[in-house]
């Protein structure tokens, strides 16, 4: 029962999270790279307007290219719009990654993060274990500059924000 009632919980917040991205995405980006795309959500959402590239270190699907987010093989500037959406916390070397996913975005880099503190009463009832990391938005904007656009939701435990370059 829990586990259903949790499934529920995440993928309201996944629609919630992609009529954000919809909305802050730049209408005229030709091509999109969508990094740690395993439920297709977004390539769902997106496909008809967008060339859309699926990248995943783990694929699980014949659309997706096996993509390492630290050692991206992309060139440089080659997308116009970047989406990395609850991928962050995952990797064994974030900030890596998140030089890699700026290496690669010509325009728009929409970055997704759960926002809470390592040590949060939440984290503590609901670890991921899959976490490596609680990634924070101060990180990204040491990293990545202050961004265009950000928000917090669902009690303010998820972040996302939107960098132009």
């Amino acid at each position: 029962m829990l586990l259903k009632i949790t499934n529920r919980i995440y993928k309201i917040i996944r629609i919630y999270r992609l009529l954000i991205v919809t909305k802050i995405i730049n209408k005229e980006s030709k091509n999109i790279l969508d990094i740690g795309c395993q439920d297709f959500s977004s390539y769902n959402k997106l496909k008809g307007s967008f060339d859309i590239t699926l990248a995943d270190a783990y694929p699980k699907n014949e659309k997706i290219k096996k993509e390492h987010i630290e050692f991206l093989s992309f060139g440089d500037k080659i997308f116009d719009t970047v989406l990395c959406l609850e991928v962050l916390e995952h990797t064994h070397d974030p900030v890596r990654a998140i030089k890699e996913l700026q290496r690669v975005t010509k325009k728009d880099l929409i970055i997704s993060i759960p926002n809470e503190p390592f040590f949060s009463f939440f984290r503590l009832l609901f670890w991921e274990k899959e976490h490596l990391w609680a990634i924070t938005p101060k990180v990204l904007k040491y990293y990545l500059g202050t961004p265009e656009f950000e928000k917090t939701f669902f009690l303010k435990r998820y972040y996302i924000a939107k960098w132009s370059f």
